[in-house]
């Protein structure tokens, strides 16, 4: 009878957080010790954005890091930041806590596709010059994590650190 209780109550438990993950005012991580940025707050810093004062960041991706290894971003400041992949091979540009704490206007490979979502993890830029630009906000300043995850790309230093201040 009790582990019948205890699966009911972890049943329900993971319903409610289903339901919530889903909301429009769901919480994001960021890196530890970084308050989570919500939907609304989101939404506000696109709205009230002046993307005629956006400014352009680049990080290159070759087949073994980033440049720069490090790139420093204002909180608050619009940025069109560019992916190039100059490698061989595809490679990705991870950042779950660094994307989970900005405000996201669109991802757009340009004269093909845009793509607009509250929230992204990662992009996967193809190989020998293959881009795309993150139009975001950063909202929380921190030191931010960004690697690829393919094979044992990030023990070969595929790798770099967003710093927002």
């Amino acid at each position: 009878m009790q582990l019948r209780k205890l699966a009911t109550r972890l049943l329900a438990a993971l319903a409610v957080a289903s339901l919530v993950a889903g909301c429009g005012g769901a919480m994001t991580a960021g890196p530890e010790g970084a308050a989570a940025v919500t939907q609304a707050q989101r939404e506000a810093a696109l709205r009230d954005a002046d993307w005629a004062k956006m400014a352009d960041a680049t990080i290159t991706i070759r087949d073994y890091g980033y440049l720069p290894r490090e790139l420093r971003l204002r909180a608050g400041q619009p940025y069109r930041l560019t992916l190039v992949n100059q490698g061989s091979v595809p490679h990705y540009f991870t950042a779950p806590e660094f994307l989970g704490t900005v405000a996201t206007r669109k991802v757009e490979v340009r004269n093909q596709a845009e793509v607009k979502a509250p929230v992204f993890t990662s992009f996967e830029v193809h190989p020998r010059g293959g881009s795309l630009d993150v139009y975001l906000i950063p909202l929380r300043a921190g030191t931010y994590r960004a690697y690829c995850h393919m094979k044992d790309h990030l023990a070969m230093g595929v790798e770099g650190v967003l710093i927002v201040e």
